[in-house]
Parts: C-alpha cells; sequence; structure tokens
C-alpha cells in the first residue's frame, strides 16, 4: 500500500455553534481505515455567542476571528505540510477573510501550506432567513458577525473579490498570489444559506442532500458531503495545478466593481440643462470640484451621465463611482491608474492610507480626467475617517492639476457642507417646456394625443420632476401596450387622462401634512406610484388601495394573506366595512396584475390556506406608511392590523409545536407592529387596541421562548415594559403584570432562576393586590416562582408551595384543567427528588390517567410526565416496568427522536436496561443517544455527560478512567451495582426542557 503524506484537517464551525458539530464528521473519518492513517484531525474553536453579557468583554468581528485562525495556523499547524480546511456557514467567510488579509499583507506565499478549501452551506451573498426577526433580536444590533451575514455585506464582498483573484484564479505562488482549490457547497433543501447563495462567486461549486444543518452531519461514508471531504484528503498531497493562463480575463470582470459610466441609462436626449452643463464643461472653471445638488428624482445622475459621456468623447479619462460601493470602486479607480499591486492591497488592508494613494495617482496624471461620485446623499460616505467632508483629505478632494475634474451628485445642497473649494450647482425640476420634451421623447409613437401642449400641460401637473415624468410615460406605454382596461373602460390612456387624474390626486391632498413625506422620492414621485392604486379604483377594484396600505404597515416578511383577511374583524373594521371575502382576494388580484403584490406559495408548509402569502417591494412600505389616509387613520390601520394577527391566534396554544408552523409565519409581523402601534407616533386612544396589541405582544414572547429565540421575546418585553407610560399604563397594570410574567419566565429557561425567582416575587405581589392569590394569572406566577426555587435544587422548600398552587388550582380552574396538571406534575417531581418515589408514582399515574383521556399521548407534556412515570420505577427497582413504560412512550412519539422529552425517556430506558443486565442493548441505544445530546446540546453540557458517564459505566469503565480503553462490557456494573438516582431532575437548567415540560396556559 502506498504510504501518503501526512495531511491535517482542520474544521471550522459556523455562527453561534461549536467545534462539536463536526463529530458525525470526525467519527466517520476516524473509523475510515485509509483516511485514518495519514489524517490529524483538528477543530477550530472561536467564540460566537448571541449576546455578550459583561461589559468589559466584546464579541469578536470576523476579522479578529480571521486574525485567531492565522495564529492558529502558524502556532498549533507550524509542522503541518499539508492542510485542508472545511467549513461550515460563517466558517467559510472566516477562511475567506484570513486568505484576503494574507494576500492584502503581502504574505500571499506563506498559505501554499494549504492544499484544499471545502465549504458547505456558506452565505456568499449573505442570509435572508429570519433577517427581520433578526435584526429586531436583542442580540442583532451588538453582534458583528450577525451584521456580516446580511445580504451583500460591503466587508465580505471585497473578501471574496481578492479571493477570487489571488486564491481561485492564481497563476502560482508569490507574495500577492496563491493557487488553492477551492469548492463551495450548498444544501439542497437549506433555506437559510441556499444554493444560488453559497454558488456564488466561485466557480467549484455544487449542490448536496440536507439543509443548513444536516448538510455536515453526514450518516455514512457514502454521502456526497463525506465523499467531496475524503476526496479533498487523497488530493492534498497531490495538489491541482493553477488554471492556464488566458487573455479572456471575463472571470475576473464578474466579480471585480466596476467604473464604466452606465451609459445604457441614456436612453431618451437630457433636455432642459444645457446652461448647467456650460457652467461645468468651461474649459477654464473657477473651481475643479462640482456638486449637482437637488431633490430626489430630479435628475442628477442623468446629468452627470451626460457629461462624462461628453468629456469621454473628448479623450478625457472617466471613472463612475457609485457611492453605496466606493471602497471597492476606488480600489478598481487605482488598478486602472496602474498603481503596483502590493501598494493596492496594503492601502486596502490598512497598514497605508488608501485616499492618499489614489489621489497621489490622479493628480499625477498627464491626461485629462473625470471622476464622478453618484448618489452621494450621506456626504460622511466622502469624508475623511476623523473630520466632514470639507476638509478636502479624504475620497473627496480637490484636484491640485488643471486637467482634473471631481462631479458629485447629491441631494444635500448645503454649501457649507462642501467647503469653499467646490462648486455647488442647483438642479432644479425642468421647465414646462423641457418637462413635456421629456415625455414626448419618452412616450411611444402609437399613443394617442402626444401633443406638445398636452405634454406641457402634464408636465406643469408633475412639477417637472424627471423622475415622475419618466414614470408617467412609461404608464401611459404600459397600459396601451399591455391594453390592462377593458373595452367598455375609461380609464387612462393618453397624455390628457393621466393629467386628469394626477390634478385630482394632488389637490386632495393639498391639506395634509408633507413633513413626513418620504424625502428619496419625493412628494411628486408619491403620488405617481399611487395612481397604480386609482388606477385599481376606476376599475371598480375599490377595496385594493386600502388593502396594499394595511399590508404596507406588516413586516416586509411573507404576509398570509389568505388566513389574514378570512378573520371577522376585517369586515367590522370602518376600512372594510361589510366587504366579503371574496371581494377583498379580488382586490388582491388587481394589486398582483399591475405587480404591486406578489404572491408566493411557502415550502414545506402542509397547511395550504396558510402556505399562501405576499411579498410587497420594501419600497411601498416605506411610502405607503406615509401615506396621508394611513397618518390620519393610524388607529384603523395599525388597529386592524392588531386585530387579524390576534384572531389568527385563536385556538394556536405557543408552547405545542402542533401550531408552530403559524407562529413562525406570524412571529415577524407581531415583533414589527406591536412596538409600531404603541410606541411610534401617536399612541391609540382606544383601549381595546392597546390591550389587544399587548396579548399580541405576551403570546408571540411565548412562541419565541418556547422556540428558543430568547433574545427577541426579551427585546420586544422590555421596550414594552420600560416604555408602558407612552401608552397610558404602569408598572402594576394587569397587562403589563403579564408581560413581567413572561420576563421571569424568560429567565427561568436562560437557566437564571435566581433572577427569575426574584421577578416572580414581584409579579405574585402585584397580580396578588390586583387580582387576588388564588386568581389564574396569579397562580401561574406562583407556579413559576415555586418552579424556579424547585430548578435551584430547594425540593423541600419547593414541595409546600406547589401542594398549595395545586388545592388552588383544584378550586379555580378544575382537577383536571391543563395547568392544574402541569402543577401536579411538578409537585410530583419534588416529591420524587426528595426520595418518595412510591408516593411520586401514584401521584404521576393519577395525572397520567388524565392526560391520556383529554389530550394527545404525544404531546411534549405526556411524554415528559411518562418519562418522571418511568423515573420513579426505576427508583424503586421495578427496572422491568420501567423499561416497558418508556418502550411504550418513545413507541407513541413515532419518529421524534430528537425532541427534549423522548431523549429524556431514552435516557430512563437505559438506565433500566443496564439494572437489568441488559449491557448489550443499554450499549447500543446510550451511543445513538450520546450523538444526538452532542448534535442537540453540544459535547459539555450536563445531559450530555450524564449520557457519556451512564455508557462509560454500562460498558464496565471506571469513572475515573477516561482514556478510552477497553474492557468487558458490563464487568463494573456487574462488580458494584450501578446507582438508582438518574441524575435527571439537576438543579441545573436545561434548555431542552423548554419544548413542553412544566409549560403553563399564562
Amino acid at each position: 500500500m502506498t504510504t501518503r503524506k501526512p495531511v491535517d484537517l482542520v474544521f471550522v464551525h459556523g455562527l453561534f455553534s461549536s467545534p462539536s458539530t463536526w463529530q458525525p464528521f470526525v467519527d466517520l473519518i476516524q473509523g475510515d481505515a485509509e483516511l485514518a492513517s495519514f489524517v490529524s484531525v483538528h477543530t477550530f474553536r472561536y467564540e460566537s455567542p448571541p449576546i455578550r453579557v459583561r461589559i468589559d468583554r466584546r464579541i469578536a468581528e470576523v476579522d479578529d476571528i480571521a486574525d485567531r485562525l492565522w495564529t492558529y495556523y502558524e502556532n498549533e499547524l507550524r509542522d503541518a505540510a499539508s492542510i485542508v480546511f472545511v467549513t461550515h456557514s460563517q466558517g467559510g467567510l472566516v477562511v475567506q477573510r484570513l486568505l484576503a488579509r494574507q494576500v492584502w499583507r503581502g504574505r500571499a506565499d506563506k498559505l501554499s501550506r494549504i492544499k484544499n478549501i471545502v465549504m458547505f452551506a456558506c452565505p456568499n451573498s449573505g442570509a435572508e432567513f429570519l433577517l427581520s426577526v433578526r435584526r429586531f433580536a436583542f442580540f442583532a444590533s451588538r453582534n458583528p458577525q450577525e451584521r456580516q451575514l446580511r445580504p451583500f455585506d460591503r466587508v465580505v464582498l471585497e473578501a471574496q473579490e481578492t479571493v477570487v483573484r489571488a486564491i481561485v484564479q492564481a497563476q502560482g505562488v508569490s507574495k500577492t498570489e496563491c493557487f488553492i482549490p477551492l469548492a463551495s457547497y450548498g444544501g439542497v433543501s437549506d433555506r437559510i444559506a441556499p444554493p444560488i447563495v453559497t454558488s456564488m462567486p466561485f466557480p467549484a461549486n455544487g449542490v448536496v442532500d440536507g439543509d443548513h444543518f444536516s448538510i455536515i452531519k453526514p450518516t455514512s461514508r457514502e454521502t456526497s458531503q463525506y465523499r467531496i471531504v475524503r476526496r479533498a484528503l487523497l488530493a492534498a498531497d497531490e495538489p491541482e495545478q493553477p488554471p492556464a493562463s488566458s487573455s479572456d480575463t471575463s472571470s475576473e470582470w464578474q466579480v471585480r466593481a466596476s467604473v464604466t459610466p452606465p451609459y445604457g441609462r441614456r436612453d431618451t436626449p437630457l433636455q432642459g440643462r444645457a446652461t448647467l452643463m456650460r457652467s461645468i464643461e468651461s474649459p477654464n472653471p473657477p473651481r475643479r470640484v462640482h456638486i449637482l445638488a437637488g431633490l430626489g428624482g430630479s435628475g442628477k445622475s442623468r446629468l452627470a451621465l451626460e457629461i462624462a459621456h461628453r468629456a469621454e468623447a473628448t479623450g478625457c479619462r472617466v471613472w463612475w463611482v457609485p457611492v453605496t460601493r466606493i471602497n471597492s470602486c476606488m480600489r478598481e479607480v487605482a488598478v486602472r491608474l496602474d498603481a503596483p499591486e502590493v501598494e493596492i492591497e496594503r492601502a486596502w488592508v490598512g497598514s497605508a492610507s488608501a485616499t492618499d494613494l489614489v489621489w497621489r495617482l490622479l493628480n499625477s496624471q498627464e491626461e485629462p480626467w473625470l471622476l464622478v461620485f453618484d448618489n452621494a446623499d450621506d456626504p460622511g460616505h466622502l469624508a475623511p475617517y476623523d473630520g466632514p467632508v470639507s476638509d478636502g483629505s479624504g475620497w473627496l478632494r480637490e484636484p491640485t492639476i488643471a486637467k482634473g475634474k471631481v462631479l458629485v451628485t447629491s441631494r444635500d445642497r448645503n454649501e457649507s457642507t462642501w467647503g469653499t473649494w467646490s462648486a455647488v450647482h442647483h438642479v432644479s425640476p425642468l421647465q414646462e417646456s423641457d418637462g413635456a420634451a421629456v415625455l414626448l421623447d419618452r412616450l411611444r409613437p402609437e399613443v394617442s394625443g402626444r401633443s406638445f401642449e398636452e405634454a406641457r400641460k402634464l408636465s406643469a401637473v408633475l412639477g417637472g420632476l424627471p423622475l415622475a415624468l419618466r414614470a408617467a410615460a412609461d404608464y401611459i406605454n404600459d397600459v396601451n401596450t399591455k391594453k390592462i382596461w377593458g373595452s367598455d373602460s375609461a380609464g387612462i390612456r393618453d397624455l390628457a387622462t393621466y393629467r386628469a387624474e394626477a390634478r385630482r390626486r394632488l389637490e386632495s391632498t393639498t391639506n395634509s401634512d408633507s413633513g413626513d413625506l418620504n424625502e428619496s422620492l419625493g412628494l411628486e414621485m408619491e403620488h405617481v406610484f399611487g395612481l397604480s392604486l386609482e388606477l385599481l379604483t376606476e376599475r371598480g377594484v375599490t377595496l385594493a388601495p386600502r388593502l396594499l396600505k394595511l399590508f404596507a404597515c406588516l413586516n416586509i416578511a411573507p404576509i398570509p394573506y389568505h388566513v389574514l383577511l378570512r378573520q371577522d374583524v376585517v369586515a367590522e373594521s370602518p376600512l372594510f366595512h361589510g366587504s366579503s371575502l371574496k371581494q377583498r382576494i379580488a382586490a388582491l388580484g388587481g394589486l398582483a396584475d399591475l405587480g404591486l403584490v406578489e404572491p408566493h406559495v411557502l415550502p414545506d408548509v402542509n397547511d395550504e390556506e396558510l402556505a399562501q402569502v405576499l411579498s410587497l417591494h420594501p419600497l411601498a412600505h416605506g411610502v405607503l406608511r406615509q401615506d396621508k389616509e394611513v397618518k390620519q387613520r393610524r388607529l384603523d390601520y395599525y388597529g386592524l392590523n392588531v386585530q387579524m394577527l390576534l384572531a389568527m391566534t385563536k385556538g394556536l396554544d405557543p408552547d405545542y409545536p402542533e401550531s408552530w408552523v403559524m407562529w413562525n409565519v406570524l412571529a415577524p409581523h407581531a415583533v414589527s407592529l406591536v412596538p409600531a402601534t404603541l410606541l411610534q407616533g401617536t399612541w391609540p386612544q382606544d383601549r381595546q387596541v392597546t390591550a389587544s396589541a399587548l396579548e399580541l405582544a405576551r403570546l408571540t414572547a411565548r412562541y419565541l421562548i418556547v422556540t428558543g429565540l430568547l433574545g427577541p421575546a426579551q427585546d420586544l418585553i422590555n421596550s414594552l415594559i420600560s416604555q408602558c407610560h407612552v401608552f397610558g399604563l404602569d408598572r402594576d397594570d394587569r397587562e403589563i403584570l403579564a408581560l413581567r410574567h413572561e420576563e421571569g419566565r424568560i429567565a427561568l429557561d436562560r437557566g437564571e432562576p435566581m433572577a427569575a425567582e426574584e421577578k416572580l416575587r414581584q409579579v405574585i405581589a402585584g397580580r396578588t393586590q390586583i387580582l387576588g392569590e388564588d386568581h389564574a394569572d396569579t397562580l401561574a406566577s406562583r407556579h413559576k416562582f415555586a418552579k424556579a426555587i424547585l430548578e435551584q435544587g430547594r425540593w423541600a422548600e419547593a414541595e409546600p408551595l406547589l401542594r398549595s398552587i395545586v388545592n388552588a388550582e383544584n378550586s379555580v380552574r378544575g382537577p383536571e384543567h391543563a395547568d392544574t396538571m402541569v402543577v401536579r406534575h411538578s409537585l410530583a417531581r419534588a416529591i420524587l427528588n426528595l426520595g418518595r418515589a412510591a408516593e411520586a408514582e401514584r401521584m404521576i399515574r393519577e395525572v397520567l390517567d388524565i392526560r391520556r383521556r383529554i389530550w394527545s399521548p404525544t404531546t411534549p407534556e405526556t411524554l415528559f410526565v411518562r418519562r418522571t412515570l418511568a423515573k420513579s420505577l426505576a427508583e424503586q427497582g421495578k427496572d422491568a416496568e420501567a423499561e416497558a413504560e418508556a418502550r411504550d412512550a418513545i413507541r407513541e412519539a413515532g419518529d421524534r427522536w430528537h425532541a427534549p422529552a423522548v431523549m429524556h425517556l431514552r435516557y430512563i430506558l437505559a438506565v433500566a436496561l443496564v439494572h437489568q443486565g441488559k449491557e448489550a442493548a443499554a450499549i447500543s441505544d446510550l451511543s445513538q443517544l450520546l450523538v444526538d445530546r452532542i448534535k442537540a446540546l453540544g459535547p459539555s453540557h450536563p445531559e450530555t455527560e450524564r449520557t457519556r458517564v451512564l455508557l462509560a459505566q454500562a460498558k464496565g469503565i471506571p469513572p475515573d478512567q477516561t482514556d478510552g480503553s477497553s474492557r468487558q462490557p458490563g464487568a463494573a456494573a456487574r462488580q458494584a451495582p450501578m446507582p438508582r438516582t438518574t441524575a435527571e431532575d439537576s438543579p441545573v437548567v436545561l434548555p431542552t426542557d423548554r419544548s413542553g415540560e412544566d409549560r403553563r396556559n399564562v
């Protein structure tokens, strides 16, 4: 057999993850005889917490992690000759950043020990999944790692450009390039980083089975994932040759920023700007920096494009830089100015000044040039790091040579912003005749009524704003070519009818407050946009405008329109009084016909009605939320949205998995809608809307809690509690006490029982004073308070509290109510941990009999009750009965092997097997359970450690022997009986208990 050179495999995990996520890969590689003979496996660990509570510590940025990986590469891997990186999710961005930073520092040759890179589920262009929830999450605004996962992050894109150019397309190894084979693979069912995202921008890419998490959990050596990694390892000592050089550099231009002016936008002649152009094009202008400033939509970019085109025709070099991509575009300008590659890399990594480099090159040019900065609406993007743009030492400077000229387009017309060395030119709306020319140039020849006089009248109505004029002409063209109107319609078909409708629309808002109108589009554009809605109204689809405005007040997430619109509260609202569901759905059809809404179907949602969703363009949300009617009838629009979402939750207990599909669709809207309703603008002078919004917030928080999104839940609740005075309530009002109860529940689920105890103590005091000691809500808080004590291991203290709550629940809710059952279960757990197993068994059987009669046998709480029953049997030495109970419960659960309650049952089953001397069966079950708990909880979680210890005992390995040496299975178990306690009710609060155990309806 051929002896292979040693290869070091380094796994790099993703966001909020840990090295344990690679265990399936590690196990398969170590069991692969051929690979195990020459591959050494390493798992690179870095901190990736959702939040950092301690103020003296920060969350590392991706650059920090990349530099830490470089230190690992230089030290821990200093003796490794052949290295293969395999990454997951954010780990791929970390490795890309490592490569780019070494190239920028002129150390690319030091990367030559890396022989292959395989990336799984790398969000190369960003992860949009649950973006809205992530943005509202408590950690999102503070977590730099999460921010770089947002779509098209600038830092990520710049690193990718370097990696493609200097790594993937490298022709060899030098200080500035190093060829390394790199491949990126996406999961076929991954919604977080779908294949279209993972494939960009690397030519070597593919799709394998799995979602975002299972993609790196191969179940056998036959899976594509394992074969890919295996092939990379086998090829590591025979690396691929770099691609042959070619004169075709098209792939390079696909990833490099373009600074070529977008001349394709010169689709019609420029009108009305001759005087302004002469002042800028003068051969001896008093200034060399010109600012084209004006209202959004006034044609600033179009004017700059015309000047650029004419300059280039005279032999002038021209570069067009969109300010939104200023760093990558100015890097391209440096390349085109023939800056040495090493100097460029040093400047863009921060070792030298990039602005100084580019301007030194510009001012040394012998031929004339024009540099255009487009859409500099925030002048700060052109300013130096520590001063205003008027300092003239940032990206915007005054050329020192007469042949250089700079042009800037911006909305900022303040001359002091730009400095005395700049000339600010006001780009005003067009005169009536010039606007008429714009309309006639853009209208199709077949459009009737194309007279100059009609065009001039419409130009006057639209205020001469070029963007509005172009939109009007395009609208008229569309009406005539697509024939939206029927033969009996009398709608807009020419300049005159468009002008009539535009005038009516403009005149209808003469008394409106324009202070909050969307600045980036302007008043005129808002009304032009609204004409599409007026068109639908004229066709008889009178509900369409309000429907669009209603949905614009929701989140940008998919909107489950059919479920929302069928709620009775819609027809009861003043906005849609007396309308039918059929009429409302027909109105949505009209909106879809004009492209104002985009209907689509959610994948993997079995509920056909819920799967029907629609989306609005983000601009529609922004513009229509500022619509005059929406502002005047804020209570109607936002209040109806609150009532629809709350009605949608009827009968959907957020604590139970059966309702989670609905809650997953609903939650993003509730998270944004409730604060918008109660904390922004004028708070609703309607107690019912306020109460409904707070109830929606409470239910949404419960869903977020039970699904582990504690950050968004706390952020939502805390904002309402801390600002409750804004909407006329006090911390001790019952609605706010309900939110404070959930706040205590969050602390309990976060493993902070002492904090939960104090919070709930205060809630109990408030609820007792207002509602009474035995009110259902007070009892709910008393139970959570008792559970906080229970989870601290204070069993004896918890028992009398729980008994008193059970007695009260029997009277208030009844002995068979769901909440009474939950408290009785908690009481039984306390008694079991006090060593009274027989008494606990009797109590649990009574609870289980009731649950079997009333509730499904597969609900999480029922499974947890059966877990406690099996544990009580095992504690009494009734191992055969414990085994039978656990097996039957597991069978009832079906394929939910990874559910928290089922994993608890599997542990109890293994205990019963070991007690009966069935070590072989126990070892088999525990081995798989250990793998599952590592996946779900991590390798260091207490439950994972208990499973590992029990497995070692079943194998006959003494507790103090951890080197994994082989022994006769069961030897130690036979030599000394195993303790009866299962340690499953440790005072440690376990996150896996969130799915159902001790869940309360309030």
